[in-house]
């Protein structure tokens, strides 16, 4: 996990922040948890080349961040 800016297609999952100062190596929890809940597929691709499955799955077992529809849709893709 790289200390990099995040691309641009990201910038509309983050319009409550600051987005030039998100890093992925500072908050792989908070960015991985709003692309898993509002991210589209370019934005998932994009997580899933830059997270490792193991920490995603264990993310989604234990956020309080996650809505339940997509927790569950999450442990059901990432768990089989």
């Amino acid at each position: 996990m790289e200390n990099k800016e995040l691309p641009g297609m990201l910038r509309k999952y983050f319009w409550d922040c600051n987005f030039e100062d998100l890093r992925m190596r500072q908050y792989p929890i908070f960015i991985s948890e709003r692309i898993l809940n509002l991210g589209d597929i370019d934005s998932l691709r994009w997580l899933f080349a830059e997270i490792d499955k193991e920490f995603l799955i264990n993310l989604v077992n234990k956020s309080r961040n996650l809505n339940k529809k997509t927790k569950n849709y999450w442990n059901l893709m990432l768990c089989q």
